[in-house]
């Protein structure tokens, strides 16, 4: 399982040293990142940073509303830096008119990427899994958006709101290009990957489309390195 990182995990790190974090990270071993805002460094200086500590960029998260309004601005970083996703990261979707938004506006989206050769994405929460006529607003979705609009699955949150991350993920199959990996334990915490309940094997083997793994880590209950550290181990241990 080769394994990003998703540099909001570090975030309270990258805001003191952006350019120190990402040497941490790829010192670590990690091989890829994946965004969340730029460390208000230019794209040619991101891509500088990745080749001097052998690390490429998976892809970024990025807002609705740069999804809306400013989108063309953000295919180009990510061309640059050599991103393969441009992820939302969240929505609202509370109503089907909200989804059907969300779904047109990645369908446009994806359109303009796919000529640069990115894909645009959505990473869910727990809020997709609330139930509109009978159906996830995730799968709606999912079955509104064209091929080049993938599904960016957080396994903490799927298993977060009573569903079976396993099930989930294979039954996206193709969609499912991008897995975060994020612990959770008994009590619905954040934890270190081998603290957990979540089956990291068995994500792995249910994944068989996903092009990439890419780690998450939010709550810390010990030095946010410590845990970092030890969420590679564990997953580089998984055969």
């Amino acid at each position: 399982m080769e394994v990003s990182l998703q540099l909001y995990s570090i975030h309270e790190e990258t805001k003191k040293d952006f350019k120190k974090s990402l040497e941490q990270v790829g010192r670590i071993g990690y091989k890829g990142v994946e965004f969340a805002g730029y460390g208000g460094l230019t794209p040619e200086e991101l891509t500088a940073l990745l080749k001097d500590n052998n690390l490429y960029s998976v892809g970024s998260h990025t807002g609705m509303q740069i999804f809306e309004d400013s989108f063309e601005e953000e295919l180009r970083i990510n061309k640059t830096i050599g991103s393969k996703y441009i992820i939302c990261p969240y929505a609202k979707v509370d109503t089907r008119e909200q989804i059907d938004k969300l779904a047109e506006v990645l369908n446009i989206a994806a359109d303009k990427a796919i000529k640069e050769n990115i894909k645009v994405g959505y990473h869910n929460h727990a809020h997709e899994f609330k139930e509109i006529d009978g159906k996830f607003p995730l799968d709606i979705l999912a079955e509104n958006t064209n091929d080049n609009v993938i599904l960016e699955l957080d396994v903490f949150w799927i298993a977060y709101a009573g569903i079976d991350p396993v099930e989930y993920i294979k039954k996206w199959g193709k969609k499912v290009e991008l897995i975060h990996i994020k612990q959770m334990d008994s009590n619905k915490a954040n934890v270190d990957v081998a603290e957990g309940i979540i089956d990291m094997k068995k994500i792995k083997e249910a994944s068989s489309y996903a092009k990439y793994f890419v780690m998450e880590h939010e709550e810390f209950d010990k030095p946010v390195w410590d845990s970092i550290k030890n969420d590679f181990e564990s997953l580089n241990q998984i055969k």
